[in-house]
């Protein structure tokens, strides 16, 4: 039986693929932009465009009450905004009550690389996509009693148009001490934009895979975390390996601090 998706910000990158690759699995796809229209051209594969403003709390709730009435229960929320917390959080305040009650679903939150480390001129995105992924994991421990699948999605740079100029956010104001420390970091995505190693379809495929747990994916569990793209690998393995020397190289002074009745 088909599932039935339900995908945010979904005019361009990622969510535009992920809820082609979905619809071409036969599955249904509700995918939602601020500009429906955008999606017009998916209609042919069965998609289904919607309007959604993950800001307004009280469209979200109509819109999703009204693909539970019409169109059937959501099996597959994507988070596909997760970058705006607030806004995933109001979608997942409108979907849980549904997933709840029939104890099942699986949900995805973007998240990315760069919630493993730190970049200077991109700290706030960095952060943001770091809240992203340890919410997640909150989320997957309070839904596991109801049998919901919970991951966050952490891709590399894959080739969309999100480094583009009209993507990409820059601060108005800025402060020429800093360019010292942020210049190449500014210039490096300047440079990459459009030159991402990651293929979107390729990694949508994977997605459509592992949150169906169907062909390569089938008979793993989801993981909390699931990282794409071969930069994934390395920036994610360099962060964890970064992490470890710490520990083992500060272990003893890190465990001087317990109390006296808990040492030895």
């Amino acid at each position: 039986m088909p599932r039935i998706w339900f995908i945010t910000g979904c005019s361009s990158g990622f969510g535009r693929q992920l809820a082609i690759a979905a619809a071409q699995y036969g599955d249904k796809v509700v995918a939602t932009s601020r500009d429906p229209s955008k999606l017009d051209d998916l209609k042919e594969l069965g998609v289904i465009p919607t309007k959604l403003e993950v800001h307004n709390e009280t469209e979200i709730q109509t819109v999703i009450e009204n693909v539970e009435s019409t169109i059937g229960p959501i099996d597959i929320l994507i988070n596909n905004i997760g970058y705006i917390l607030e806004g995933a959080i109001r979608v997942l305040r409108a979907v849980l009550p549904y997933m709840r009650a029939r104890k099942s679903g699986v949900i995805a939150n973007f998240g990315s690389i760069g919630g493993w480390n730190g970049t200077p001129a991109a700290g706030l995105y960095c952060a943001s996509k770091a809240a992203v992924a340890i919410y997640t994991e909150s989320l997957a421990a309070e839904l596991a009693p109801f049998h919901i699948d919970v991951t966050c999605v952490e891709p590399g740079y894959f080739r969309t148009d999100f480094l583009t100029g009209g993507h990409k956010m820059v601060a108005k104001k800025r402060i020429p001490e800093l360019d010292v420390s942020t210049q190449q970091t500014r210039d490096g995505l300047a440079a990459y934009s459009l030159r991402q190693p990651g293929d979107p379809v390729k990694g949508a495929q994977v997605l459509v895979e592992a949150l169906t747990k169907t062909g390569r994916c089938e008979g793993r569990q989801l993981p909390l975390r699931l990282a794409l793209g071969t930069d994934s690998l390395t920036a994610i393995g360099r962060s964890l390996k970064r992490e470890q020397e710490m520990l083992d190289s500060w272990r003893e002074i890190i465990a001087s601090t317990d109390c006296d009745d808990v040492r030895g």
